[in-house]
């Protein structure tokens, strides 16, 4: 009777201490892309009586791992810290090393140096996947050329869309990569690079330039798309406010590119006029454009708008004055223009239009000839957009690897390579974010119907 007694008390203590271990902590399973800030958040408790409780030392967490969450609805808060501090130390977590300042001339040869570069592109998108192919098949004759000049390395291939993108993050070569080009799309930017938070791997978004949004995120990034607001800056250069009025045009309540090209020409001090009209208003408007920049002897007029609609009506406008009435226009715009299908030709090329473009191919330069050639040669095919951005992509990372190293970002400013259809100028705001790209290729159209690089 008293072994049946103490078995009874013992499983009434069990039953009680379980039940209170469920009132005051929570269990949790780490899921994908989860951090200990972030589970800290969502429970609304503090980081660091997580990492006391579990006995962490670090504040590495891994996907499946459980942990015991202080439940904050619990009637009486306990001090865990002072509750266990005499078997467990304190747990100080981890804060983000601040490397210390570094120069290109501190970066040592990297000899032997054999790096693994990965491509991740999603080449079984029902829709685009061709791009993308291509997009591979100039970084391979990127990385053929870099062989040649005796560089090692080892270049790995995923399709982004082969299995579940946690499974795929998770592989262990890809996880062993120096240099990843890809994915593609911004959101998927942000998986991989919230995967690899911690880590010292290089990320290169090559394509879209909605990625910009992850470069103050991850210090590793490299976000090759420039900004609107970069275009917009790379006009700055062509202007003469010394000797010309300008003029920026937009369309009425237009409240992105106008606002922002207007605050970049106050803060270089550069004095404007400003003009607004809705596209609706018809012939009125060339009568009030008329009078306004038929005083000047020099106009140098900005469209701010990536509206077709009104790009269009503008440049009709302008035309017809530049044509009919002798005043000097000069014209720029935005790299978007180029898609546009109902813009006035002969109108562009008349007014000597500037463009500032993120990509443009030069086809009267011997190496995008040589390019076209060997592309030909290898593939049997002609080699689009997507080619000529492969191969800068994978040339320019290739070289910075080759002749720096895997701390060729300090090395940047030192990195000139002659690329296709890119101008790539890297930088970054702040010691914890990425680089972005604020290289622009600046075109002019002419009046016998060519296109001109501006140096």
């Amino acid at each position: 009777m008293r072994i049946r007694n103490i078995f009874l008390v013992l499983f009434l203590f069990s039953f009680i201490t379980l039940g209170a271990q469920e009132q005051y902590y929570i269990r949790h399973k780490v899921r994908w892309m989860e951090t200990l800030y972030s589970i800290a958040r969502k429970y609304k408790v503090d980081a660091k009586e997580i990492a006391v409780l579990n006995n962490l030392k670090t504040g590495d967490i891994s996907r499946g791992q459980i942990l015991l969450i202080p439940n904050p609805d619990r009637e009486e808060k306990q001090d865990i810290t002072g509750n266990i501090q005499e078997t467990i130390p304190e747990v100080d977590l981890p804060v983000p090393e601040e490397k210390p300042d570094r120069s290109c001339n501190d970066i040592i040869s990297p000899g032997s140096y054999r790096p693994v570069i990965s491509v991740m592109l999603p080449f079984s998108d029902t829709i685009s996947g061709s791009e993308f192919i291509e997009f591979y098949q100039g970084a391979l004759l990127a990385a053929r050329e870099m062989k040649e000049r005796g560089m090692p390395m080892v270049l790995q291939v995923f399709d982004w869309y082969s299995q579940p993108v946690d499974l795929l993050l998770s592989r262990e070569t890809l996880g062993n990569s120096d240099l990843i080009i890809g994915p593609v799309f911004a959101n998927d930017i942000g998986s991989a690079i919230a995967y690899f938070r911690n880590s010292e791997i290089k990320i290169v978004s090559p394509l879209d330039g909605n990625a910009e949004v992850w470069v103050s995120s991850y210090p590793h990034l490299f976000q090759v798309q420039p900004t609107l607001k970069s275009q917009q800056e790379s006009l700055l250069k062509y202007l003469d406010p010394h000797s010309a009025s300008i003029w920026i045009i937009s369309e009425e309540g237009e409240q992105q590119v106008a606002p922002q090209l207007r605050s970049i020409l106050d803060n270089n001090l550069i004095s404007y006029r400003h003009f607004s009209y809705d596209v609706l208003q018809g012939r009125e408007v060339t009568e009030v454009l008329r009078e306004a920049l038929g005083v000047n002897e020099r106009n140098q007029i900005i469209i701010a708008s990536q509206n077709e609609a009104f790009v269009s009506d503008a440049v009709r406008n302008l035309h017809l004055l530049h044509a009919y009435d002798s005043i000097p226009v000069e014209l720029f715009g935005l790299s978007r223009w180029r898609n546009f299908e109902t813009l006035d030709l002969d109108a562009m090329h008349q007014l000597k239009v500037i463009l500032p473009l993120s990509v443009y191919a030069d086809y009267s330069a011997k190496e995008v000839r040589d390019f076209v050639r060997t592309f030909r040669t290898v593939y049997d095919g002609e080699p689009s957009q997507y080619a000529f951005q492969g191969y800068d992509v994978m040339l320019y990372f290739l070289n910075a690897l080759f002749l720096y190293g895997s701390d060729f970002e300090y090395c940047l400013e030192n990195l000139q390579i002659p690329l296709l259809q890119n101008e790539f100028s890297f930088s970054r705001q702040s010691r914890e974010g990425g680089y972005s790209n604020t290289g622009i290729r600046m075109i002019r159209y002419l009046p016998d119907f060519t296109v001109e690089l501006l140096p």
